[in-house]
């Protein structure tokens, strides 16, 4: 038993020397290969109280053996490995043979089924900057706050004061980064369907989830008070709800019962005249409406003057056609956050408008009586000067040109 036991350590201890006391990072061979990690069950290792909520989470099977496969394969060195939860994925350190090319193996590794993603094993400098105001573990993966310049912006304001309505799925209100951030929730969706907190969740975390909280992400504009009229449900696809024009137009009358500042509307579909006259009551009520702008074929409620209509700005050198007068904003690749304490990347115009909808709201916090019709003219105007972004709004210069007296500055 003895001689066993002593196997059984050093066998760890051997274990933990090459995977977890690797060689220092090679920045010329190291890669980083992720594995879908689904199907990994978390336990509370029978922990006791005050620990019992904390999670362990396991390397899946078929994760554990497709990350050995490709190591076989393709002749890589294991170094190091760590799951990331959030992502559902888990993340491998592999060190490539000194005679392998590098960017050949991670295309290879790109267009194998088995992997969920593969690239360089980069080196990063540390820097303090005054934008440096976060401490929101998923933060550096949110480029729309650099794009919109929301570091400085905040230094301003952070959307206090300011009520933004969004008609769209239901929000799981009690996900870590929106507890306590959604105050009313009204249900207009139809009885019997199924329920769909995936998008409206999305859309309220770019919007308004908290900041500085040492959790997940950062809100466009995060103490804005934040209001869900839930009338769209699940469409049986992964990552979209559907709603019609009943469900919408109860939300809109519910809408012009108590009008917020701020209402935005993530969703797209044809002319619909009743809607129309609803959208048109809430704009002479003094709602700033901001609604998804895409394909001009099927750009309603956007393609109203009412309205202000944001597209997602591209992130290559691709040129999107957006219907005439549509603003920018990121919308490709957005950190959002996801039901149950998740997060996940996702894309679309849906996502410009949330952006832009928390811009507004810091607009609003620091010069309420804006029209709309000045915001959106404040909102081109950020759009064509700022020569960091040129193709997106941008909020540090917003807030400069509606004329407040601190300039909010780099």
């Amino acid at each position: 038993m003895k001689v066993l036991y002593l196997a059984v350590v050093m066998f760890i201890g051997c274990y933990s020397c090459s995977v977890w006391a690797a060689d220092k990072p090679d920045f010329e061979r190291d890669i980083l290969v992720t594995f879908n990690n689904d199907a990994a069950r978390s336990s509370s290792a029978g922990l006791g109280a005050p620990y019992q909520h904390r999670k362990q989470y396991s390397l899946a099977r078929k994760a554990r053996r497709d990350a050995a496969a490709v190591a076989t394969e393709y002749s890589l060195e294991e170094i190091n490995h760590w799951p990331i939860d959030s992502l559902s994925i888990y993340c491998f350190v592999y060190r490539l043979p000194e005679t392998a090319d590098r960017q050949s193996v991670i295309a290879k590794l790109n267009a194998d089924d088995r992997v969920e993603s593969a690239q360089p094993l980069q080196s990063f400098d540390t820097s303090v900057s005054p934008r440096e105001l976060y401490d929101d573990t998923h933060a550096s993966l949110q480029y729309g706050l650099d794009v919109l310049e929301i570091a400085p912006a905040h230094s301003i304001t952070r959307g206090a004061g300011v009520t933004v309505v969004i008609i769209d799925s239901q929000v799981d209100k009690n996900h870590e980064d929106l507890r306590g951030r959604v105050g009313n929730v009204r249900e207009f969706s139809y009885k019997g369907m199924s329920k769909d907190e995936r998008h409206g969740t999305a859309i309220a975390s770019v919007i308004a989830a908290r900041s500085n909280n040492a959790l997940g992400m950062v809100g466009i504009a995060p103490e804005a008070t934040l209001e869900v009229y839930a009338s769209c449900w699940s469409s049986g696809d992964s990552r979209s709800a559907i709603c019609d024009s009943f469900s919408l137009s109860k939300a809109l009358d519910a809408v012009l019962d108590d009008p917020p500042d701020v209402l935005n509307l993530s969703l797209i579909g044809p002319y619909d005249p009743l809607l129309e006259r609803l959208i048109q009551k809430a704009h002479d009520a003094g709602v700033i409406m901001v609604a998804a702008s895409a394909a001009p074929q099927k750009n309603f409620p956007s393609s109203m003057q009412q309205v202000i209509a944001v597209g997602a700005m591209p992130i290559d050198d691709s040129i999107d056609r957006l219907p005439e007068r549509t603003l920018q904003a990121p919308g490709n690749r957005i950190l959002v956050a996801t039901p149950a304490d998740q997060y996940d990347f996702r894309s679309g115009s849906s996502l410009a408008a949330a952006h832009a909808s928390g811009v507004v709201a810091l607009l609003l916090a620091v010069a309420p009586d804006l029209s709309s019709e000045s915001i959106e003219t404040i909102l081109r105007r950020s759009q064509v000067e700022n020569a960091e972004s040129i193709e997106s709004i941008n909020a540090c210069d917003a807030l400069n040109l509606a004329g407040i007296a601190q300039q909010c500055g780099r």
